[in-house]
This record gives structure tokens, C-alpha cells and sequence, in this order.
């Protein structure tokens, strides 16, 4: 567990996360900001299945906020009345506990926004959610991309082993 706290907290303060926080609600007095965190995220044409790739690689990273009017991420403010569906996947990584929140609006829009694991998401009462555990699915271009890799070490390991 003190790993995960310093991972997130290390996060935290590398974004700034506290301070984006208290000069939003500095300028915005009338909402409540009930969690926040820092994050990295994707807008997809339909409720995809999380999976590692490309667009998480190119994805935007920035501090999300969840209010009691809405969730602002960067560009995004997307109010809670216009939000069909949420859903908070529970993930394991190699790095400690993490979450990917997935949410798709009655105008057909779908983001997933992915943190570190933060109980205030399951605390909140504004933002009704499902809470699932998960796993991260690999794409085609992340399994590529990996096969490369170890493949280029086991080839400079060769290179090195038969050079000496």
C-alpha cells in the first residue's frame, strides 16, 4: 500500500493536482468539486473495451475534476445531465491499483479517463456509477510494439555476449 500512496501522491504532484483543484474552486465558487486526480484520457467513437495502444501513448494528460454540475478534464466539460452511462473499472497493474473511468453521454460521445486508484470516485453520491474490475486488453500495435522490443534486446544481448 505505501507504494501505491507514493505513486500517487508523486503523480499528484507532478500535475499539480491540488493546486489545478483550489484555483478552479477559487474561480468557481458556486460547485463543489467532490474528486480529482491526475489523468490521462481518450475520446472513442463507441464504448470500447479498455486496451493498451496508440491513442493512450498520444493521449491528452491533464487534471480531472468531477463536481456537483459536471466532469472537466482539459477541453471537456461534460455536464452530469448529459451523461448516459459511467462506469469505474478497477484495474491491477504493474505499478499498483489503478482506474479507468468510462463515460458515454446521450449524444453518443464515449471518453475513458485513466488515474491511479482514488477512493473519492467511489465515495462521491453525484456521478451514479458502475464499479468493476478489469483488466487492460492489448492492441495490435501494443503487442507489435513489444514483440520489437524484446527483440531488439535478445539481438544487442547477442550482439554484446559474441563481441566479447
Amino acid at each position: 500500500m505505501k507504494t501505491l500512496d507514493f505513486n500517487k501522491k508523486f503523480i499528484d504532484l507532478f500535475y499539480k493536482t491540488k493546486r489545478v483543484k483550489s484555483k478552479f474552486e477559487t474561480e468557481n465558487p458556486n460547485e463543489l468539486v467532490l474528486a480529482s486526480d491526475a489523468c490521462k484520457a481518450i475520446s472513442t467513437k463507441k464504448d470500447e473495451s479498455i486496451q493498451k495502444g496508440f491513442n493512450w501513448v498520444i493521449s491528452q494528460r491533464d487534471v480531472i475534476l468531477l463536481t456537483n454540475k459536471r466532469i472537466i478534464f482539459d477541453q471537456y466539460s461534460i455536464p452530469l445531465e448529459i451523461i448516459s452511462s459511467a462506469e469505474l473499472v478497477q484495474l491491477k497493474t504493474m505499478f499498483g491499483k489503478g482506474q479507468v473511468l468510462k463515460v458515454s453521454t446521450i449524444d453518443n460521445d464515449c471518453y475513458q479517463f485513466g488515474m491511479q486508484f482514488n477512493s473519492e470516485w467511489l465515495n462521491q453520491k453525484v456521478l451514479p456509477l458502475t464499479i468493476e474490475k478489469g483488466q487492460i486488453k492489448y492492441s495490435t500495435f501494443s503487442i507489435l510494439i513489444r514483440i520489437f522490443i524484446v527483440g531488439y534486446l535478445i539481438y544487442w544481448l547477442y550482439g554484446e555476449l559474441i563481441n566479447k
